[in-house]
C-alpha cells in the first residue's frame, strides 16, 4: 500500500529555506509530522497548510500516439507529488488497460468507470439511485487524491460517443469542469491512440502532457498527436496548450542526446518542452511492482528528484499567488 511522504529536506528546498526553518514552521503552526531514521516528513493534510499554494484549477491530459512511453507511471507519480505539495488531485483513467487504476491498487470491478458514468448521465441517476452528479463517482486513493478508475468496458467509449452523436467538444468538458469545484488539479490518463474519447478528453483539458522517449518512433507519434490537435482546433476552435516531457533520458547514450537536441531545435516542439526531464531509472518499475510510489522511501533517488523538479515546474505554471514564507 502506498505511503508517500514529503521529506522536510524537500520542503526546505521547495521554499528555499533551511531545514531548521521547516521544523520551526511545523511546530509554530501545530502541524502533524513524523520522524524515522533521523528524517522528518509529513503528508497531504500538513502539506496543504505548510505550503499554502494557491493555484488555478487546471485539467491536464496525457496524449501520445505510442505505447510504452511511461505516461501512466509519470501521471501517477505526478499525482502523488502534487498531492504531497498540498493540492487536491483527481485522476481519471480513460485507458481500457487500466494501468493507472492498477498503479493505485484500485479494484474497479465493482466501481463505475467512464462508460458507466456516461450511461448514468443519460439516465440522470447514478447506480445508487441518487440524482446524477459527477462528484458521486471518484474513489479515494489517499487523503486528497481520488480516481475515476477504468476497466476493459471503457474500450467501447469511442463507439458509444459516436453512436449517440455526443458532442466531442462538450461531453467530457461539462463533466470534468464540475470536478474543479472540488479539486485543484484533474489528471486524465488517455489510451495511446487517437479516437473519439481521446479527442473529447483533449478538448476538456487546459494542458496536454505528451511524454517522449529517446526513440525515433516517439517523435513520429508526437507529430501525429500534434496533427490531430491542429485538426480539432480548426473544427472546434479549441486549443489546449501542449507541453512535452522528455522521459527515460539516458545520459550514457548518444541517442538520448540526439533526440533531445532534435526536439530543442524544432520550431514547434522546442517551445513546448519542459525545462526538466526524467532520467531512465529502474526505481519506477521497481516501485510499481511493489505497489508503492517513488516518494514512499526516506531517501531521495534519481526518480524522486526528477519527478519533484517536474512537479514544481507544473505548480509554477498554475500558481496564482506566491506562498508566504513565514518561517
Amino acid at each position: 500500500m502506498m505511503n508517500p511522504k514529503m521529506l522536510a529536506s524537500d520542503a526546505a528546498a521547495a521554499l528555499d529555506i533551511t531545514l531548521q526553518a521547516v521544523h520551526k514552521k511545523l511546530k509554530s503552526k501545530g502541524l502533524l509530522y513524523e520522524k524515522s531514521q533521523n528524517r522528518l516528513f509529513f503528508f497531504h493534510e500538513t502539506a496543504k497548510e505548510f505550503f499554502g499554494f494557491k493555484v488555478r484549477p487546471t485539467i491536464f491530459a496525457t496524449q501520445v500516439v505510442k505505447g510504452g512511453t511511461g505516461k501512466t507511471t509519470l501521471l501517477g507519480s505526478l499525482a502523488v507529488r502534487l498531492n504531497l505539495y498540498g493540492l487536491k488531485v483527481l485522476c481519471i483513467d480513460l485507458d481500457q488497460q487500466a494501468n493507472l487504476t492498477s498503479y493505485f491498487g484500485v479494484n474497479a470491478e465493482a466501481k463505475p468507470v467512464m462508460i458507466d458514468i456516461l450511461i448514468d448521465k443519460e439516465k440522470k441517476i447514478d447506480q445508487e439511485g441518487r440524482p446524477f452528479s459527477f462528484l458521486n463517482y471518484p474513489v479515494p486513493v489517499l487523503p486528497g487524491l481520488d480516481i475515476i478508475p477504468s476497466r476493459i468496458e471503457n474500450a467501447i467509449l469511442d463507439n458509444y460517443l459516436m453512436v449517440n452523436s455526443l458532442p466531442l467538444d462538450r461531453v467530457y468538458r461539462e463533466l470534468f469542469r464540475k470536478a474543479l469545484n472540488n479539486y485543484d488539479v484533474v489528471l486524465i490518463d488517455c489510451p495511446p491512440a487517437l479516437g473519439q474519447s481521446v479527442a473529447a478528453a483533449s478538448m476538456a483539458s487546459d494542458i496536454i502532457l505528451s511524454p517522449v522517449n529517446p526513440e525515433k518512433f516517439c517523435i513520429d507519434g508526437l507529430k501525429v498527436s500534434f496533427q490531430e490537435l491542429n485538426q480539432l482546433e480548426h473544427k472546434f476552435s479549441t486549443s489546449p496548450d501542449v507541453k512535452i516531457i522528455f522521459n527515460k533520458f539516458d545520459t550514457r547514450t548518444n541517442l538520448s542526446h540526439s533526440i533531445l537536441q532534435e526536439l530543442l531545435k524544432d520550431e514547434i516542439y522546442g517551445s513546448c518542452l519542459f525545462k526538466s526531464y526524467i532520467r531512465l531509472s529502474q526505481e519506477f518499475p521497481n516501485c510499481s511492482g511493489k505497489g508503492i510510489s517513488v516518494f514512499d522511501g526516506l531517501r531521495p533517488t534519481a526518480a524522486s528528484e526528477d519527478m519533484d523538479l517536474w512537479t514544481k515546474e507544473i505548480i509554477d505554471m498554475i500558481k496564482i499567488a506566491d506562498e508566504v514564507k513565514d518561517a
